[in-house]
């Protein structure tokens, strides 16, 4: 994903970047890939074994992250939800840092294991675009580089971004051997020539030309080859800046049009990018035009006024229309969208300006349920579906002056094989509100309307169409009302059009003079003219239909209001061979279900029709189906069917028992209390801890001050995630104050104690802190060891290219960037800044580093807090001894402490409950972590924000028997808001019959670590 900060860094050095855009090594080849999947100027094609010529494909995808759901058996989940929308596609990110924690280790099991995520993608009929990196960005910790290939040397100033990395550099060429290996052959298993579900690798993400950096790609290309990739390989580039076109076989583009990090002005858009079309034309020819991310949400970060709500506004339903239209405006046939689920950013996977969530306002929330923003979707996807003529169009005009309002802007395209025409009109700046009204030429001639005009919405858009076929054997001369869907029932075509309530639109159809036109529930005026049957009609709430038939003529017309056309759903049958669920080659769509929440799947056999779904209300199942069923069953159950005027069949389903859902109150429930800092008590012993004892560095950022050991990069010690401990050792001398310059990436905070005594505490949106403490009386133990104990948040790497804050040393700008002490000194009457102050320096992080034990929940999910290292958050810890106290009470003085409970659920049967831990919305200068089961779920920094609800999936949580709670608090102020969490409760923020069934669980106990 393109960062806005991202792209602001390569904006200040743009002009470099001109002067190695057209740094390209080599033509782009075809040799080498399958012609299973093939492309043109227009689009991709599909050819199987089961076929004997290629199908032309509208890629219509949604991206997925598996490692931000870490429960598989909910993989199916998305995948049926994202089918049920109509998308044809799911686009992942593979995570290197997760699958390769340490130098020579690959972990393919558990979580890592995508195997299970190929198999639901190909069950559930949808195509894949892998992404595995090395390099994904995607806000997660370093863009997924692993903490150990940071230390990687080398600071050139051609990559002066990234130092070596991403670059031909031999030792990051050396480091992603074992990966990319590991993962590319995994796919190569997977590719539509195995029967599996890929289509198309991405090789790298979002990078630029320049020296060592095209080579790398090239390198990447060839690895891919080489572990048996012969399906095309990608690129994308972050803009339309030229970048490595021609190293892989297809060059695509990524565009957040309207800015992701605009969520708190949510009605404020950009305008439409005109350059699209011309550019792909002139950099691309010959291939289809794809947007591998496409914006379907926006990003949210650390002290944001707005949470991911307003992103979800921002780019809702009428974002949908207006941008998704134009995306067929400018020629594009495939479209990713970034993101359609977003999930959690659990544990330390988070970037440093991220927080837990990464919901994105994406069309289906980060607690797996639908909006509204899903429901367009759908509707704009299962048109594409039917739309084939739509996936092969040139360009016939584009501007003002097809209508009789130079207020709307409109685009021609047709179809140069069928004549098939897609008029897609929107007001010429996107974000005007008024309502304009105008008549359209088609073929010479103004559409006619009752009204005499066209409407077109502020913030809206219009795709009118004019000899498009649809069904088996029928076509649609035009129509102004939009389109969902298309297909045969029992040899008679059925067209599907929606609208707004009161708003007039036509449909027209080629016919002869005896057609009959009959419209049922709608005041109509229907007429012969021009070789035509038109129907003019006005939109009513609910069902209506107009049949039309004469000489091999029989048409059905559906005409549904917009909102009733939400509930629509058009589930695949699958049909046979080895790709029979897939709607673009094998499936087909001969049923409308309409009415619930969520259709999964459906199934035909002999007369029964079985559907697989969701309810969240008492509904009215509608089913327009081949006249042959006549048994419908609903999750296994038979319905007692009634039929309608018009032959659909309909039931009433019972909704979620809602009253059966009871969930706990944290606040009655009996919590227990440790201490989790005695590192700060008398007698401690760090002995076992790691030495911080290197003189020099890798790293391009030295340390600022003090010595003579390095404490700037805690990467060298072995540790990269979470939170990092420091001790350091010193004889009392008249020592009056310390001074520390420490780094933590953006958002963390840090506190110091010398001995036991409280020094003081940072926090802010700065990666660098720099602060000096002045010792409290008598805490300075004269004439023998003292120790300064340090807390500090490592709140992962920055991605490449991120300018992240000003320091004493400058910009910090990119993966490299130091977690750790950069500068150390004592102050005082005998302090020298000419000799070794400390007499030894210790780190501890997360127990085992890159040897951690919990391979289950992986290296991301644990800090170095005392209670992290001794296994405090796990179920099964003996905590009987502890002192009973709540979070609620807190702590008596800053410092960190540990809390643990266990409460029970029983969540209905067959119910999907959707659960979330939701802080009290108040400040405090503290941070906490919400532990469930052993999986860290949530971090709550109030004086930050904005994230007070923290979702937590069945699997994690155990929804039918005893959960573990642990939260950990660390305090760093004085106040009763900094020392207690004011409250923490429980919500379902929904109640649906039906789901996914019981999800097991995979959360093992406590074992003895003997931490230190």
């Amino acid at each position: 994903m393109l960062s806005f900060i991202r792209l602001f860094s390569f904006l200040l050095t743009f002009g470099t970047q001109l002067a190695v855009n057209a740094y390209n090594l080599s033509p782009r080849t075809n040799d080498g890939y399958t012609s299973q999947v093939q492309w043109d100027g227009y689009s991709f094609s599909i050819q199987t074994p089961d076929q004997s010529t290629p199908r032309r494909i509208f890629v219509q995808s949604g991206e997925y992250h598996p490692w931000r759901l870490p429960v598989p058996e909910l993989w199916p989940d998305i995948f049926q939800k994202t089918k049920a929308a109509g998308l044809n596609g799911i686009s992942f990110y593979a995570h290197w840092g997760m699958m390769n924690p340490k130098d020579g280790v690959l972990d393919m099991e558990g979580i890592n294991n995508l195997q299970p995520f190929f198999d639901a993608a190909k069950e559930a009929g949808l195509w894949i675009i892998a992404r595995p990196g090395p390099y994904i960005n995607a806000e997660t910790s370093g863009g997924a580089i692993p903490g150990w290939v940071t230390t990687i040397p080398g600071d050139p100033s051609w990559n002066q971004y990234n130092g070596e990395l991403r670059s031909n550099d031999t030792a990051f060429h050396n480091s992603w051997q074992l990966y990319v290996k590991g993962i590319a052959s995994l796919i190569a298993k997977n590719q539509i020539t195995e029967g599996g579900p890929v289509i198309l690798v991405q090789v790298e993400n979002e990078f630029y030309n320049g020296p060592g950096q095209n080579e790398y790609i090239l390198e990447l290309q060839s690895a891919f080859r080489d572990a048996g990739i012969v399906v095309p390989t990608s690129v994308n580039d972050p803009g339309l800046f030229r970048n490595l076109v021609n190293e892989t076989n297809i060059y695509t583009i990524d565009a957040y049009p309207v800015g992701i990090m605009a969520c708190a002005t949510p009605h404020t858009w950009r305008d439409i990018p005109t350059t699209w079309r011309p550019y792909h034309e002139a950099v691309m020819p010959g291939t289809p035009f794809m947007f591998t991310e496409f914006q379907d949400g926006g990003f949210n970060i650390w002290g944001s006024p707005v949470t991911f709500d307003s992103c979800r506004e921002f780019t809702g339903p009428n974002f949908e229309r207006v941008f998704y239209h134009q995306l067929w405006a400018q020629g594009v046939t495939a479209s990713n969208f970034y993101m359609f689920f977003g999930g959690t950013n659990w544990g330390q996977v988070a970037y440093p300006l991220a927080y837990t969530s990464y919901d994105y306002g994406a069309a289906i929330t980060e607690s797996r349920e639908l909006t509204t923003k899903y429901a367009e979707l759908k509707l704009q996807s299962l048109f594409l579906r039917s739309a084939r003529d739509l996936y092969k169009t040139d360009l016939i005009v584009n501007g003002t002056n097809l209508t009789t309002n130079p207020s709307v802007y409109t685009t021609w395209l047709q179809n140069p094989d069928t004549q098939a025409s897609f008029y897609i009109t929107r007001q010429v700046n996107a974000s005007w509100d008024d309502v304009q009204n105008y008549k359209l030429q088609i073929d010479n001639t103004s559409v006619p309307q009752l009204s005499g005009q066209l409407v077109l919405n502020g913030r809206d858009s219009r795709v009118i169409v004019a000899n498009m076929a649809f069904g088996v054997k029928s076509k649609l001369s035009y129509s102004t009302a939009h389109i969902m869907t298309a297909f045969d029932l029992d040899g008679t075509d059925v067209l599907v059009i929606y609208g707004d309530i009161g708003q007039t639109a036509e449909v027209a159809f080629p016919t002869g003079s005896s057609t009959s036109t009959k419209v049922e529930g709608l005041s109509a005026s229907t007429r012969i003219a021009g070789g035509r049957a038109i129907i003019n009609f006005k939109f009513a709430a609910g069902i209506h239909t107009a049949q039309l038939t004469g000489p091999n003529l029989s048409i059905k017309v559906i005409i549904v209001d917009y909102v009733t056309a939400t509930t629509f759903w058009q589930p695949i049958i699958a049909g046979q061979g080895t790709f029979g669920n897939y709607a673009d080659v094998g499936g087909t769509t001969p049923v409308l279900v309409v009415g619930p929440y969520l259709v999964r799947n459906a199934t035909i056999h002999g007369q029964t029709l079985s559907i697989a779904g969701d309810l969240n209300r008492t509904t009215t199942l509608q089913v327009f189906g081949p006249s042959s069923i006549n048994h419908v069953q609903w999750n296994g159950q038979d319905l007692k069917l009634s039929k309608t005027s018009w032959g659909s069949l309909f039931a009433s389903l019972p909704g979620p028992d809602a009253t059966s859902v009871s969930l706990p109150s944290l606040k009655d429930l009996v919590w227990k209390y440790a201490d989790s800092l005695p590192e700060i008590k008398d007698g401690y012993d760090d002995s076992k801890w790691v030495d911080a004892d290197h003189t020099t560095t890798t790293s391009k950022f030295p340390r600022y001050y003090g010595g003579p050991w390095n404490l700037s990069v805690a990467s060298d010690y072995g540790y990269h995630v979470g939170n990092i401990l420091w001790r350091g050792h010193f004889i009392g001398e008249g020592q009056k104050a310390v001074n520390l310059s420490i780094s933590g990436g953006n958002n963390f905070a840090a506190s110091a104690w010398l001995n036991d005594a409280f020094l003081g505490a940072v926090e802010g949106t700065a990666a660098t802190q720099n602060a000096s403490w002045p010792f409290p009386e008598g805490a300075l133990r004269d004439e023998s060891n003292n120790v300064i104990t340090i807390v500090q948040d490592h709140m992962g790497f920055n991605e490449a290219g991120q300018i992240v804050c000003c320091t004493p040393g400058g910009r910090q700008r990119d993966i490299q960037s130091p977690r750790g002490i950069e500068g150390y000194y004592l102050l005082g009457e005998n302090a020298d800044p000419n000799v070794s102050q400390f007499t030894s320096w210790k780190i501890q992080g997360n127990f085992g580093g890159e040897d951690y034990p919990d391979k289950t929940r992986k290296i991301y999910n644990e800090g170095g807090l005392f209670g992290e290292r001794m296994g405090y958050h796990l179920p099964g810890f003996n905590d009987s001894e502890w002192e009973t106290r709540s979070p609620f009470e807190g702590l008596n003085a800053s410092g960190v402490g540990w809390f643990r409970t266990t409460f029970s659920l029983d969540l209905p049967e067959d119910h999907d409950v959707p659960i979330s831990f939701v802080f009290a919305n108040a400040r405090g200068a503290y941070r906490a972590q919400v532990y469930v089961n052993g999986w860290q779920m949530g971090k709550r920094a109030p004086n930050l924000g904005p994230q007070t609800s923290f979702v937590v999936h069945p699997g994690i949580l155990n929804t039918h028997s005893t959960n573990t709670l642990a939260v950990s608090l660390w305090s760093m102020g004085k106040t009763p808001a900094d020392l207690a969490i004011p409250s923490l409760e429980l919500n379902a923020t929904g109640v649906y019959a039906g789901g996914v069934g019981r999800v097991s669980q995979d959360n093992p106990g406590w074992t003895d670590r003997q931490a230190w």
